[in-house]
């Protein structure tokens, strides 16, 4: 998909559900309770997360944000003015405090980190309020990941760490397997070689235990070459920069396309591992590899900023001509 056709599915999948009449702000705003949400709704709401999440996967969160923001903002009008059942109710609450995670990740990926936090500050908020306690798994899962992004790796771990507390019985093996990754990416951002090493182990053992038809859809992404490109972002923090390589690199080629986005962020970051291992030609490969996919329409600003980072330490071999030829490439496109 080219980003022509990319920005057709994104502007498609909003008007899909904005459009619908049962589902507009002003619908769902009239005070003689015309409107009224049942199991057909809510399972188009639903549909719509999982579409908006698989936009995502493949190419960033920086067309999703705004339509689901959007869509927040009339699932909560809902809530408020339409009529429903009991029942329904439940997962209109349910649907908003997914849909709250998702947004607070689509703008992390857009690089919109102060607004990220809000959304996840919100879905906690509801987690609490509806004792929703794989929102909070979840949503603590993704504050970690920032708190490395951000330069706050303990904040990281901690977040890991409550996150685990909330798993009670319900948590399936993979949901544990991406728990203790997201506390292993910590302490390799603190440099803890032996805490990191052990949450690894403890990630890969959940992992190989295997699916379930219990594993929420919001897991699904951890796929083995995501948790092996994980790991080898640990390794790179770490210092460990010949076997990140190694990982990176096998990562790439075992992602599909449908999780393009974790590809390009692989790419990325096993161009910096090779070039901290002074692995020129390797670095030079993986990130025109990754501008590939920028220009077949990947829009992850979070992608173009480990990539902008990369070309900085590509400019110290300014004398080679592929280097330099990657640096004014990632200067045009990633800007």
């Amino acid at each position: 998909m080219n980003r022509r056709d990319l920005f057709s599915a994104a502007a498609g999948t909003a008007a899909a559900f904005a459009g619908l009449p049962w589902l507009t702000a002003s619908a769902a705003a009239h005070p003689d309770g015309a409107v009224r949400v049942g199991d057909d709704q809510v399972q188009e709401l639903h549909e719509t997360l999982r579409n908006l999440d698989a936009l995502d996967q493949r190419f960033g969160g920086d067309l999703l944000w705004r339509s689901a923001q959007h869509t927040l903002h009339v699932v909560h009008d809902l809530l408020d003015r339409a009529q429903y059942s009991n029942r329904t109710g439940a997962e209109l609450h349910s649907i908003a405090g997914s849909l709250t995670t998702s947004l607070g990740w689509y703008c992390y990926d857009a690089e919109l980190q102060d607004r990220a936090a809000v959304f996840w500050s919100q879905a906690l908020n509801t987690a609490l309020l509806t004792d929703d306690s794989a929102l909070t798994v979840r949503t603590l899962a993704n504050m970690s990941r920032q708190a490395v992004d951000l330069g706050k790796a303990r904040d990281a771990v901690r977040y890991a760490q409550l996150a685990a507390q909330h798993t009670g019985t319900w948590a399936p093996a993979r949901v544990h397997s991406l728990l203790a990754v997201r506390e292993a990416q910590g302490y390799a951002r603190l440099g803890d070689a032996d805490h990191a090493q052990e949450a690894i182990t403890r990630a890969w053992k959940a992992f190989e235990r295997g699916t379930t038809d219990r594993d929420p859809q919001w897991a699904d992404f951890l796929n083995e070459a995501e948790l092996v490109c994980l790991e080898g972002m640990c390794r790179s923090d770490l210092g460990q920069h010949g076997r990140a390589v190694t990982l990176l690199d096998r990562s790439a080629g075992m992602q599909d396309a449908a999780h393009d986005r974790n590809r390009g962020m692989c790419l990325v970051r096993l161009s910096g591992a090779a070039l901290a291992a002074s692995d020129l030609d390797h670095s030079v490969e993986a990130a025109r590899q990754s501008l590939q996919m920028i220009t077949n329409g990947m829009t992850s600003a979070r992608n173009k900023r480990v990539l902008q980072a990369v070309a900085g330490g590509l400019r110290s071999y300014e004398n080679d001509p592929h280097a330099r030829e990657t640096v004014e490439r990632i200067i045009a496109a990633a800007a």
